[in-house]
């Protein structure tokens, strides 16, 4: 298998033992979803499709608020008919995997302002927008567009109280906004990080890519032992097309700098 082959190699360059294929155990969707029903959850927010009818029945039952990803405006309208009650609009510069389910992932990559007007054009939920979004103005543009609120991940990827490992913070000060892409090479799954050696020895070759969660899975030690040894090029450093604009602030201050920009772009 050509993957194991890279692998090895790789594995031997970190010290580490051969690679061998994982067992991946079953979906824990169910348990996953009982323990989230059984806490009393407020909120639960899914990626990857839409959970079963009666999951879905069974979260309404108990008064626990769905929020769907959806990439187009086909998979907003899946989300609106299943009974959610808000969509993530994710656009195409958005980090970490793509929640893409009712087509190819390459098809999918709207840019995030274009994509909340569709959606806003099209279904009448609220629109949470996420993609890029680094300061107050881009809030204001999405909020301009349609949305009802924001999320930010690659934004806070540097604040101290992230857990982000010593290499990934210094990946994420190096970066600039050209240095991502998409890549299947970590998980299997079309996913949005800086460019690194792992990424470029694997490519998007179909023979070095495993279905997830296999590819997951076997590439796990590696990441593992990369983040050990302070080495970010076999590491998975998921950020956003706007990583280059990355602010190192407390949460706090962050928040607090992102709603006086708000208001400025507002005025």
């Amino acid at each position: 298998m050509a993957i194991l082959g890279l692998l090895t190699d790789i594995h031997r360059e970190l010290g580490m033992d051969p690679p061998s294929l994982p067992q991946v155990p079953p979906d824990p969707f169910r348990e996953q979803l009982a323990t989230v029903i059984e806490a009393g959850v407020p909120i639960f927010s899914f990626t990857f499709g839409i959970p079963a009818p009666e999951a879905m029945a069974e979260l309404r039952a108990r008064r626990i608020v769905t929020i769907g990803t959806a990439t187009t405006v086909g998979e907003a309208e899946q989300l609106e008919a299943a009974g959610v009650d808000a969509i993530a609009a994710q656009g195409a510069e958005a980090g970490a995997h793509r929640g893409t389910f009712a087509g190819p992932a390459e098809e999918a990559l709207i840019p995030m302002l274009e994509l909340v007007r569709g959606i806003a054009a099209r279904v009448r939920v609220p629109i949470i927008a996420s993609g890029g979004i680094m300061n107050g103005g881009e809030i204001a543009e999405a909020l301009r567009a349609g949305a009802e609120a924001v999320q930010l991940g690659t934004a806070f990827m540097n604040c101290p109280e992230a857990g982000t490992s010593r290499p990934y913070r210094e990946a994420l000060r190096a970066a600039r906004g050209d240095d991502t892409a998409i890549t299947r090479a970590f998980s299997g799954r079309a996913a949005r990080g800086i460019r690194n050696a792992f990424m470029e020895r694997v490519g998007e070759r179909r023979e070095l890519i495993l279905p997830f969660p296999i590819q997951n899975s076997l590439t796990r030690p590696m990441r593992a032992a990369s983040a050990r040894q302070g080495n970010a090029q076999y590491l998975s450093l998921w950020a956003g097309t706007g990583v280059d604009r990355i602010r190192e602030l407390p949460a706090a201050e962050l928040v607090r700098v992102l709603m006086e920009e708000l208001r400025a772009a507002n005025d």
